[in-house]
């Protein structure tokens, strides 16, 4: 059977589906191995192989939340068979090295639990108390936040076409001097395995970046959105699958670091509706002020959640 693949161009190594009305079959050309009814038979008896399915497929409601912060990958769930406490997250693309990550961004699933559990309750408790000054800090702060990085990744990508119509150009011009003789085949074979290795990583971190530009493009800020799921709570124990879905929009995950012998792991939460945000450190005596400006008394630990 020939030309079941075919590429579009000498500069792509990318093989493409033929249409089935593009193929060619030569049937008999061959001598058999085995009759043609014996070999029927065997294919039919596979027909009726049943495949075992794993025994323990988990699934963990942080899977597709949680992101590389190099690059930009989703992080997959694993676990420890052996160890049934251990379930991780780790980066997709340094797992398959693939060459677009060089770090894991290894974290616990209790781990992020924790760090989701602390910070959502503080930004409920928050908001609860002072929905004015919660405004204003999603309004300024976080439109400058998106703007600069909206703005990075734009130049990224731009960097990245624009690499790609130079490889281009490159990959020409070595080709034109193979032809007219002024390379040797082994300096020709040697510069365009070198250019498409390179056009074929631009190309991957073209398609993420776009994917990038486009989410954040199509990302609305909507305080008010993010205050109405605010009033459904009073204080949250514990993050469940529900939670997660209403509040949580993408966890940025960094790798580790070692900062005067410590180990760090930054974690960035963007929420829907109002995206990054950090809230100020406030003493005892600027809460108090805040509560009796805006005239509103902090909810009690022991209320249960409302809605």
């Amino acid at each position: 059977m020939n030309f079941r693949t075919y590429s579009k161009s000498y500069k792509l190594k990318e093989r493409l589906n033929n249409p089935p009305e593009n193929w060619e079959i030569h049937e008999g050309v061959h001598d058999p191995i085995i009759e043609r009814q014996v070999f029927d038979d065997v294919q039919r008896s596979f027909g009726d192989t049943k495949c075992r399915k794993p025994k323990n497929v988990r699934k963990n409601m942080f899977a597709g939340y949680l992101y590389c912060s190099d690059c930009g990958a989703r992080l997959n769930y694993k676990y420890t068979h052996d160890n049934p406490n251990n379930h991780y997250f780790s980066c997709k693309n340094k797992r398959e090295n693939n060459g677009l990550c060089a770090q894991t961004h290894h974290i616990r699933v209790d781990s992020i639990t924790d760090i989701l559990t602390r910070h959502l309750s503080k930004i409920l408790r928050f908001a609860t108390l002072f929905e004015d000054e919660f405004v204003k800090i999603v309004v300024d702060e976080h439109c400058k936040l998106v703007q600069i990085q909206q703005k990075k990744n734009q130049i990224a990508l731009h960097e990245a076409l624009a690499r790609e119509k130079e490889l281009d150009l490159l990959y020409e011009q070595v080709y034109e001097d193979r032809t007219l003789g002024k390379l040797s085949e082994e300096r020709f074979l040697k510069l365009s395995g070198k250019y498409e290795n390179e056009q074929s990583a631009v190309r991957q971190n073209i398609k993420h970046l776009r994917a990038v530009v486009e989410e954040e493009t199509a990302h609305e800020m909507n305080a008010d959105g993010f205050l109405r799921l605010v009033r459904k709570y009073t204080d949250i124990e514990t993050v469940s699958p529900e939670i997660l879905r209403e509040f949580v929009d993408k966890i940025v995950v960094h790798h580790r670091k070692q900062e005067f012998g410590q180990t760090i792991q930054d974690v960035e939460i963007f929420y829907r509706f109002i995206g990054y945000i950090e809230l100020p450190e406030m003493s005892r005596e600027q809460r108090e002020s805040l509560q009796e400006a805006f005239g509103r008394e902090e909810p009690s630990a022991a209320n249960p959640k409302a809605g």
